[in-house]
C-alpha cells in the first residue's frame, strides 16, 4: 500500500476515508481535502465495495480493484518534494 506524503500546503499528516463513490485524501491539519470521482466499477465483483453514508454497503457497485492506489498517487503528485 502506498503511503501518503504529507499535505503540499502545511506539511500535516494526511488521511483517508471512502464514503458515496467518492476517496477522500485530507490534511489533519489545515482541512484541505481532495475528492477522487471516476474510479467506480459497477457490477463487477472486485472486492473493494462502495460504502454510503450510515455505513450501508452497496451489493451491485464496486471500486475498481487499483481506486485506492490510484487515488493515493494522485495525491502523492500534488506534494513539493
Amino acid at each position: 500500500m502506498m503511503e501518503l506524503k504529507p499535505c503540499p500546503f502545511c506539511g500535516g499528516e494526511a488521511y483517508e476515508w471512502a464514503c458515496d463513490r467518492l476517496i477522500n485524501i485530507g490534511c489533519k491539519a489545515c482541512d484541505y481535502h481532495l475528492h477522487f470521482h471516476g474510479i467506480v466499477q459497477s457490477e463487477t465483483d472486485t472486492g473493494v465495495p462502495i460504502v454510503y453514508k450510515g455505513g450501508k454497503v452497496s451489493d451491485c457497485e464496486w471500486y475498481d480493484k487499483d481506486a485506492h492506489e490510484k487515488a493515493r498517487a494522485a495525491w502523492n503528485r500534488r506534494v513539493e518534494s
